[in-house]
């Protein structure tokens, strides 16, 4: 009989505990060394010596990812290891269902592996994904499945001191610095980070927590300067929330900033907050969720009897008048008076406060005027400069338009855009000439500027008199410089620069998204130039999302950059060619097949599978001739799991280790899942016969064996319920 509180539930196998728990020791010293030092390598490599040994009896580990940790075939893997719970936690925050480790896996795949555990969640999202970062890394033998995010809006339990998590993974509640992350990321648009800085700034003890620590300090108060950059960022970050939300938002910070300790409080408001919510109307929004009473008690905190704190007193109460936090200024100026003499202040003092927060009367200094004789030239200059016949009543003629918009100001872009306008309806070559030798030196200018909207307007009416065969030949000629003026490479990098500043929903990003559409293949050139000097993985990701978009038209413009010299740059060409997800790619793309790096071959592989097409098969079936290992063991992959019945033959033929191209034990394995994966009949001799291959190296034939041992029971269930597809 077993004894008393002995477990019988299921446990992974032992080879499998002592494989993760390597795996956390590289984790620690990943996390712990720098990159140059060979001690994180050397804990992967042990790791690495236990995988074989599993992958000796079949072809996969598979583990799980769940909230509580890792399991293993349904079992929990060290259930009640406290300290691995915290690396098994590391995997669900990041997104993972499951995680992969395939034949071939070697110590650095596991390096990079885990350094990317080691990048904020955040980060991996914004580069792409998990699997995009593994692929970045040239990881081919480890992989993962993603899921979604889910964000729950609970509040913790009341009266608990152990800190609790989202569904996600994420701590709750976030430190100070984790709310200022939070607060970075809402302001790039990242809208996990939106729905957690909500729940934050609503609950009361973390918004307090949050205003009541420095960010460089731990447990050290913030300074007023940091407290007004915190509460700005904040009241920014809340606009774009939905307008019920929004006022009970705003409610919240301003209650955080009224919780302070008076003289902060006092010192904020007094000094900071009031004259920046002048500037800036949605610190003022802040501001007016406040009472009027409540203010003025924070103003008059500990207020001394100086000049300066007068002073001071006073230029408070003018800014509390201007950002209308009252119906009237005389009501403002009224329940100041009354704060101030409930504070005991004397009459004199009041009125002098009063009297220099809204001055009666402007004084001036008197200016020592020349009693000499004026020349009469200049009373005969400003007779001349006189109307002949005033007009009785000024602004009830026809300018009064005119003067209403000349008071609003002018900008560059307007400017710009009524010069474009002439210039596309100007019939006369000199004057034509003229304007858009303006134009040249100065359209830039809209984007520099970052008059997206004008810069679009401007590149459409460009374009459409470009296209317009009632015009001259060298007016359309020289309109179309224009439009290639607006796409040259400096221009993509600030609109490329701001997309990712501005969020998404944004009027500036629409802007943005608009006029790459009405330069359209005009940009694909200056981008990819852009993009080959892009030094940000996450940049350059999102580059190739948006270049793709723009490349469904202009694949045979991509398709003549693929012969330059820079490999790296030829592979940002076949990311996008992919992305079209085109026929017309795969010309491009067999060349590229062909490449001296295997890099960029192993991009085409990927970029070829994501194009449905006969031809397409052709070139995954070609790529198992590959000199490279990862890239064969890709192909192999892919032709399995798009169930392409016709590379039967060629996967045999890897899987025996027969035919041209790296037939290493990764790229076989690869090979023989495949087979088991299309469920071809035909396949089960080839299976069988390697499953009762013997060599004079048994450990390295005993992952093979068993992998075809496992595809050859997927063939035979396949093939008992109906056969291959």
């Amino acid at each position: 009989m077993a004894p008393a509180g002995t477990s019988k539930a299921p446990r992974a196998p032992v080879l499998i505990e002592r494989f993760v728990k390597q795996l956390n020791i590289a984790s620690k010293a990943v996390r712990l060394y720098p990159g140059v030092s060979t001690i994180p390598r050397d804990n992967a490599a042990v790791a690495v010596g236990i995988l074989h040994q599993v992958l000796e009896r079949q072809p996969v580990v598979l583990l799980s990812v769940a909230r509580e940790g890792l399991l293993y075939e349904g079992a929990p893997v060290l259930p009640e290891t406290g300290a691995f719970a915290s690396f098994a936690r590391e995997f669900y925050a990041r997104n993972l269902s499951e995680v992969r480790f395939h034949a071939g896996t070697t110590a650095d795949e596991i390096v990079a592996f885990l350094g990317i555990i080691e990048m904020p969640p955040e980060a991996i999202v914004a580069a792409g994904g998990f699997a995009s970062e593994l692929w970045e890394r040239g990881v081919s033998a480890i992989s993962v499945t993603e899921v979604s995010t889910r964000i729950v809006d609970a509040d913790p339990v009341e009266g608990s001191d152990e800190p609790e998590e989202t569904e996600d993974g994420e701590p709750w509640p976030p430190s100070p610095e984790r709310v200022d992350e939070l607060i970075a990321g809402a302001a790039a648009g990242r809208p996990r980070d939106r729905r957690l800085l909500v729940r934050a700034v609503s609950h009361e003890a973390v918004l307090r927590a949050f205003m009541r620590e420095s960010r460089t300090s731990r447990g050290v108060a913030p300074t007023e300067a940091e407290l007004t950059g915190r509460i700005s960022a904040l009241a920014h970050c809340i606009q774009f929330e939905l307008p019920e939300e929004r006022e009970a938002l705003l409610r919240s910070v301003a209650e955080a900033v009224l919780g302070l300790d008076p003289s902060m409080r006092h010192t904020l408001l007094s000094k900071r907050l009031l004259t920046e919510a002048r500037r800036d109307d949605v610190v003022a929004a802040v501001v007016r969720q406040m009472s009027l009473d409540e203010v003025m008690a924070a103003i008059l905190e500990d207020i001394p009897g100086t000049p300066e704190a007068r002073s001071g007193l006073s230029r408070a109460i003018r800014n509390l008048a201007l950002i209308s936090i009252s119906t009237t200024r005389g009501d403002v100026l009224g329940a100041a008076g009354e704060a101030m003499r409930a504070k005991g202040m004397s009459e004199s003092d009041v009125t002098e406060v009063l009297d220099a927060a809204a001055p009666r009367r402007l004084e001036t200094r008197d200016r020592t005027r020349s009693s000499g004789p004026q020349p009469v030239d200049s009373v005969l200059r400003l007779l001349e400069l006189t109307p002949g016949t005033p007009p009785t009543h000024a602004y009830e003629d026809g300018a009064a338009a005119l003067r209403a918009e000349a008071a609003r100001g002018l900008t560059d872009g307007d400017v710009l855009s009524a010069l474009v306008t002439i210039a596309t309806l100007e019939p006369r070559e000199d004057e034509f000439n003229a304007i858009v030798t303006l134009l040249e030196e100065s359209i830039g200018l809209l984007v520099d500027q970052q008059e997206f909207e004008v810069a679009a307007d401007a590149a459409e009416a460009l374009t459409a008199a470009a296209a317009d065969p009632g015009l001259a030949d060298d007016h359309r000629h020289r309109m179309s410089e224009l439009v290639r003026v607006l796409a040259r490479p400096e221009s993509m990098r600030r609109i490329t620069s701001a997309m990712r500043v501005y969020r998404h929903d944004s009027p500036e990003h629409a802007a943005c998204r608009r006029l790459l559409a009405v330069l359209g293949a005009q940009t694909i050139a200056p981008l990819l130039e852009v993009l080959a000097d892009e030094p940000d993985m996450a940049a350059r990701k999102a580059m190739v999302d948006l270049v793709s978009t723009l490349a469904r038209d202009s694949v045979g413009e991509l398709g003549r950059r693929v012969a330059d010299r820079r490999w790296y740059f030829v592979r940002n060409v076949v990311a996008i060619l992919g992305g079209t997800h085109d026929v017309q790619a795969l010309p491009f793309l067999e060349r590229t097949l062909r490449h001296g790096d295997n890099r960029v071959r192993r991009e085409t592989i990927r970029a070829a599978a994501g194009i449905r097409d006969a031809h397409a098969d052709e070139m995954l079936m070609a790529a198992l001739g590959d000199e490279d290992a990862a890239n064969v063991q890709l192909a192999a992959r892919y032709l399995g799991l798009l169930n392409v019945t016709g590379a039967v033959s060629a996967l045999e033929q890897v899987a025996r280790a027969e035919g041209r191209g790296n037939r290493e034990n990764a790229p076989r394995i690869e090979a023989i899942e495949a087979l088991g994966r299309i469920g071809s009949p035909g396949s089960a001799h080839v299976l069988e016969g390697i499953e009762r291959q013997r060599g004079l190296l048994a450990g390295r034939t005993r992952e093979i064996r068993a992998a075809a041992t496992a595809a050859l029971a997927t063939l035979r269930a396949k093939s008992a319920g109906g056969g291959a597809r």
